[in-house]
This record gives structure tokens, sequence and C-alpha cells, in this order.
């Protein structure tokens, strides 16, 4: 007789990896765009991206 903690312990671990992914592709699309978005304005400024994004970080 085996013991088993988790009898579906691998589909746990699947569903887990599937929604991590599902997270980090829509993590990366917001920040895609935003920094899309935010392009536009900072070229028409002429500033760097260090200077335009460290005034938005600081600035809140």
């Amino acid at each position: 007789m085996t013991f088993e903690l988790m009898p579906h312990l691998i589909l746990w671990i699947v569903a887990f990896a599937v929604a991590a992914a599902a997270g980090l592709a829509l993590l990366a699309g917001v920040t895609i765009d935003f920094l899309v978005r935010n392009r536009r304005i900072r070229t028409a400024r002429h500033e760097s991206i260090r200077s335009y994004y460290g005034h938005i970080a600081l600035t809140h």
C-alpha cells in the first residue's frame, strides 16, 4: 500500500505553472504598453530614459 499525501500533485503543479505563465504574460503586456505610451511623451521632451522615469518614480 502506497501513501500519497496529495494524490493529484502533478495536476496542481501544472495548474500553478500555467497560472504563473499567464501572470507573467499579463505583466509583460502591461509593462510594454506603459513603456510604448510614455515613449512619445519622453521623446517629445528630449529626456533620457533615466531622467524621465526617475521623475515619475520620485513624484508619486
